[in-house]
């Protein structure tokens, strides 16, 4: 019994009737001779599209695993942020050293005004021999009071003079790294399954059962 062949089944190549083969991919029929060019073309296509791409991926990701050249720049940026941190570190110790070195010499120059006037009346009663017992007790108890005070400064909690801030810096947090998410779910792409059933509805269902859908 003769079939009638229509246009759909044409060949989408050369347009003859003998169209008996059907990409499912790119949903057009190809006679037994340029389905099998189509092939062809499709195996090209792999190659130099998918198979390439994924070779040259692959072998950056193998340069990058001898190698950190690629994140050298980090590296570079890490060490920047170290040195700068260091030498303001340093300026602050500088300063507070500049500042404890002020302190010092304040309390001495204090301390050492404030026994003067005892030193004078020291010098002035020896010469003049002018001095009794009550002038002694009364010397020894100011020369006394500016002792404790000196060994009051020279004992001084120094937690009470110098301050620092350790507690309060989250050394963790200063500076820190942070991977970046990156969204790898995988867009969904139309088969390019290629089949030889000539019937595109059988050959859909046939792909169905082998997903596993209904």
């Amino acid at each position: 019994m003769a079939t009638t062949v229509t246009e759909s089944n044409l060949c989408s190549i050369c347009n003859k009737p003998s169209a008996r083969r059907f990409c499912i991919g790119c949903k057009k029929y190809f006679c037994p001779k340029d389905f099998k060019e189509h092939e062809q073309q499709l195996s090209i296509k792999f190659d130099n599209e998918i198979v390439r791409s994924h070779d040259e991926l692959l072998e950056q990701i193998q340069k990058l695993e001898k190698s950190n050249s690629l994140s050298v720049d980090l590296f570079d940026q890490i060490e920047q942020w170290k040195n700068t941190t260091i030498n303001k570190v340093k300026k602050a110790a500088e300063k507070a050293q500049h500042e404890l070195t002020e302190l010092i010499n304040k309390q001495r120059i204090t301390i050492k005004k404030q026994l003067e006037p005892i030193t004078r009346e020291i010098r002035c009663r020896r010469e003049e021999e002018n001095f009794v017992e009550n002038d002694i007790d009364e010397l020894k108890q100011k020369i006394n009071e500016i002792k404790q005070k000196l060994e009051q400064f020279a004992q001084k909690d120094t937690t009470q003079t110098i301050i620092v801030n350790n507690d309060q810096i989250d050394w963790n947090r200063l500076i820190y790294t942070q991977e970046q998410q990156l969204d790898y779910t995988p867009k969904p792409l139309q088969s390019n399954i290629v089949s030889t059933v000539a019937n595109p509805k059988l050959a859909s269902s046939k792909l169905g059962m082998l997903l596993g859908m209904r």
